[in-house]
């Protein structure tokens, strides 16, 4: 019989919330749609061009989630690591675009105030939005929260922002109907498509200042290289000298490369057992790291 790893059915469980999400965040589109066109509401506008952008990332990020899946090693994969960041500004761009135009469509409003109509249906379906975001949130966080990911991270964050972005929704639809007779009640959408406007600039702004940085290759951190010194010192009798250290981290993958010499004398057997032991004690303070060691005989005086 066949038996999966515990990790195995960790990932499979996160690319089927990943896939939920997918499926769930599209059909959402449908009543979204449907909503902003039978309403004059600035709101729901804002909304829908926020869900499109969303859905775009969750989109993305299911790609990478199966690409990563495959763990093809035929090919060398180093950009794969970096699809994430990209996606993730290609999104931040969207969002920005998003915020200008709702922030415009919202000055609108409070200059040319028009009475909101046929919001009903939008106010009823961003009120069911609430609780749909908010248990894809606890659920994405649960799984990272078992085995972290960058993607599984990512999801969560995205569905906590879904949430609060929708209950700016119902806030602002919730107010605009029930003091639908006051005259002040036509300021209120245009202020609700303001401040969603504004939560998506952050929301822009946070994926830009996540992924630009990821996007960099650079050595690792001053406390990480200590830490590997140490463990280097641990087992430095194990071999002659230590010829040179090299690291390197793409987004949030870390790649240790480490150059030893060992003494002529020992078989190739033992220098095999002492690499291996070394680079058992590094994974186990560098956990998901690349980690090489390169053997060489010591240079001839």
């Amino acid at each position: 019989m066949f038996l999966r790893s515990p990790s195995l059915e960790y990932r499979l469980k996160k690319e089927n919330l990943v896939l939920i999400a997918v499926l769930t965040t599209f059909i959402s589109l449908v009543p979204t749609s449907y909503a902003a066109i039978i309403s004059n509401s600035n709101t729901l506008f804002a909304d829908l061009l926020r869900c499109l952008g969303e859905f775009f990332a969750i989109v993305a990020s299911w790609v990478v989630l199966i690409k990563m899946s495959r763990n093809e090693t035929s090919r060398f994969n180093y950009g794969y690591g970096k699809l994430e960041q990209l996606a993730g500004i290609a999104v931040a761009a969207a969002l920005f675009l998003t915020f200008l135009v709702s922030l415009t469509s919202g000055i609108r409003g409070l200059l040319v105030p028009t009475k909101l109509e046929n919001a009903e249906f939008g106010f009823v379906f961003a009120t069911l939005s609430v609780a749909g975001n908010a248990f894809l949130w606890v659920s994405n966080y649960i799984a990272d929260a078992r085995t972290p990911s960058p993607i599984a991270e990512s999801q969560w964050r995205l569905f906590r922002a879904k949430t609060c972005a929708t209950m700016v929704v119902v806030t602002s639809l919730g107010v605009a109907l029930a003091f639908a007779d006051s005259n002040a009640s036509v300021y209120v959408d245009p202020l609700g498509s303001i401040a969603l406007s504004l939560f998506m600039l952050w929301q822009s702004y946070t994926l830009v200042s996540a992924s630009v940085p990821d996007l960099i290759d650079y050595a690792i951190e001053e406390s990480l290289q200590k830490t590997l010194d140490t463990i280097l010192s641990e087992h430095r009798a194990d071999y002659s000298k230590v010829e040179r250290v090299r690291s390197r981290r793409t987004a949030r993958r870390v790649y240790l490369e480490i150059f030893l010499s060992f003494p002529a004398e020992l078989p190739f057997g033992e220098v095999h057992r002492r690499v291996m032991l070394l680079k058992h004690s590094i994974a186990e303070r560098f956990p998901g790291a690349d980690i090489t060691v390169i053997p060489s005989l010591p240079a001839p005086i």
